[in-house]
């Protein structure tokens, strides 16, 4: 793991290999391909960041999980969580393993409650533990060398023994290889090196000791919760949902030997502190990152590994491919110059003029060839490692062979594929760390507390729990932390609204009724900046409710929203009922007055008849 770390850090020759290239006049060049495929995959991890939700267990814990989802991303800020979770990825692609530790620190030191990334350096656990969360470990260590005045402020009561563990000068090479190793160890080594090859410092060097931080499992019987929605957990007294549950017969408390977690500080020389753990997940408060792991042993190892030995061949590729352009071999009779030396010199010149002795051989054997088969050599090693990682050029936007949209997508999409499997473990180790974070809210945020927060516009809203109101209340309910894995598949999705964008464009000429029922989702699915905000304002015009939201627990926007909802539906029922009546009436005055035409039109027809009589009778009578 060392070595594949240093292999990122552009150290690739081994010291020996390398003083012997120097000595022969030869330069040990680094060309570090595999950093840019590291990058890229530290990159691709920073852009994909996930978002997360608390979900109630019970329908009286739904705004409790609101609060707690709110806490636990003031939380995030302040401890800057996302730049640890990204450095521990980054350790875990390099050389295997990172690491994120969830805790509780004392008030005076910032928030209570912790997370942050630990070095993969000081870290040792059980070797027989098969699950990737160490569920089934017995023990897990970390090491660490501090000043013994911070030690001995820390442990009062151990000064003694402390002092009985110190390193320094000379003795720490002792120390060094009693318990640590030379990754573990480096930097300690380098700081007791350079002081001690600097006499005239030596007297000021800052006394060190090793404190190691030891978690471990052991059969205890113990108090633990049955039924109930913290039915498994550990029985505390101190916690109100606990205590409330079983008063109110929602659970009941029973004793079970289980294996007990417990915690163990101490040096090389003996214990400094020993008891339970005091979290009652009852879980180490490490949480590994894995990339890869080794099917016999389960050791773990990073995408470098697979990549050293090309990108070594590269590297000796182009410092041989460069000795051959940059040195000339001579063959020549014994005798044939007077100054080997000088001779030397003028020969390694591009504009050299030499002399010989008349009569004497001197040629010179250069074969130039030989550096472009290198050349060829190093190309091969590095589109190897291109194919060993699934990184490909179109994966980081370089001009390739490929030439439709549609080949350039699926030679990112391969990459995507190939790299699957490392997001897939960040996603399981940020699902076991949230669940962490949300049992230590649960358990030590007690006490009533206002905190702030950030909308997605960066206005700050104040939020208060545990101040006597039930929806505030986050101790007496259990909740659920979730991962949004949506942020994992962001080129998968980006294809998905592409393909459904084109699906509603085909019908938005004959059906335009069906683009305004499914903008706000669309929108949704894209990555555009104030997305939330856009789908929002589109819901608000269209009428359409979040698909997410709880249907039992509206909030007062929602209410308010199918209030006007029901206004608006009201008015318009009332104009169309208006509009049928104008529409009635107006039939009805047409209806009479065609009824009135007809009947004049009948009055006129008789007189018309009486007078057409009238006037037969006298012509008759004449």
């Amino acid at each position: 793991m060392n070595i594949d770390a240093d292999f990122y850090d552009s150290i690739q020759w081994e010291p020996d290999v390398m003083q012997a290239l120097l000595d022969r006049g030869q330069q040990p060049l680094v060309f570090n391909v595999i950093a840019t495929a590291i990058n890229w995959l530290l990159g691709t991890e920073k852009r994909g960041r996930t978002d997360y939700r608390i979900l109630p267990r019970h329908e009286e814990g739904a705004k409790a999980a609101e609060r707690k989802t709110q806490i636990l991303k003031y939380l995030s800020d302040v401890n800057r969580a996302e730049f640890h979770v990204s450095q521990a990825f980054a350790d875990a692609v390099k050389v295997g393993v990172g690491w994120l530790e969830a805790g509780v620190q004392e008030d005076d030191e910032g928030e209570p409650l912790y997370m942050r990334r630990e070095t993969w350096r000081n870290m040792l656990w059980d070797s027989m533990a098969q699950e990737q969360d160490l569920s089934d470990g017995r023990y897990l260590f970390r090491t660490k060398w501090m000043d013994s005045d911070i030690a001995k402020s820390m442990f009062r009561d151990r000064a003694a023994l402390i002092e009985t563990s110190l390193s320094i000068g000379f003795d720490v090479y002792q120390s060094l290889n009693q318990t640590g190793d030379e990754a573990m160890d480096a930097l300690e080594a380098a700081y007791q090196t350079s002081y001690l090859a600097d006499p005239e410092n030596a007297p000021g060097a800052r006394e060190r000791v090793r404190v190691i931080e030891g978690w471990f499992r052991v059969p205890v019987e113990d108090q633990y919760i049955k039924r109930g929605q913290f039915s498994g957990e550990l029985y505390d007294s101190r916690s109100t949902g606990h205590v409330t549950d079983i008063m109110m017969g929602r659970a009941e408390v029973v004793r079970k030997v289980r294996m007990r977690m417990h915690v163990a500080i101490f040096t090389e020389s003996g214990l400094l502190y020993l008891a339970k753990s005091p979290y009652r997940h009852n879980k180490f408060p490490f949480t590994p990152i894995w990339c890869y792991r080794r099917d016999y042993d389960n050791l773990p190892y990073g995408v470098v590994r697979n990549m050293r030995d090309p990108q070594s061949d590269v590297n000796k590729r182009a410092s041989k491919a460069l000795h051959i352009l940059s040195t000339n071999k001579v063959i020549m009779d014994e005798g044939a110059v007077d100054d080997l030396e000088k001779f030397r010199e003028e020969a390694a010149r591009p504009d050299a003029i030499i002399v010989k002795k008349k009569g004497f051989e001197l040629t010179f054997g250069v074969d130039r060839d030989l550096a472009q088969g290198h050349l060829d050599l190093m190309s091969r090693s590095i589109t190897m490692i291109q194919q060993i990682t699934g990184i490909t050029d179109e994966s980081m936007g370089r001009t390739t062979n490929a030439t439709s949209g549609k080949a350039i997508i699926a030679r990112q999409d391969q990459g995507a594929l190939a790299t699957a499997g490392i997001f897939d473990n960040l996603l399981f180790a940020r699902q076991i760390h949230g669940e962490k974070q949300l049992s230590n809210v649960e358990q030590f945020v007690s006490e009533e507390k206002q905190f702030r927060i950030t909308n997605m516009r960066g206005n700050p809203e104040f939020i208060k729990v545990n101040d006597g109101l039930p929806e505030n209340d986050i101790v007496r309910t259990k909740a659920d932390f979730i991962i949004s894995e949506d942020d994992f598949k962001s080129t998968i999705r980006q294809a998905q609204v592409e393909q459904l964008v084109n699906f509603v464009t085909q019908f938005a000429a004959t059906s335009p009724e069906l683009v305004g029922a499914t903008l706000d989702l669309i929108v949704e699915a894209m990555d555009i900046p104030m997305q939330e905000e856009l789908v929002k304002r589109i819901r608000q015009i269209t009428g359409a409710e979040d698909p997410d939201a709880d249907p039992n627990n509206p909030d007062e926007e929602t209410i308010a929203r199918r209030e006007g909802q029901k206004k608006a539906a009201a008015m318009q029922e009332r104009m169309a009922e208006a509009e049928v009546a104008e529409k009635e009436a107006t039939a009805a005055e047409k209806n009479a007055r065609a009824t009135k035409t007809v009947v004049e039109s009948e009055k006129v027809a008789a007189e018309v008849a009486r007078i057409l009589a009238q006037t037969a009778g006298s012509n008759t009578e004449t």
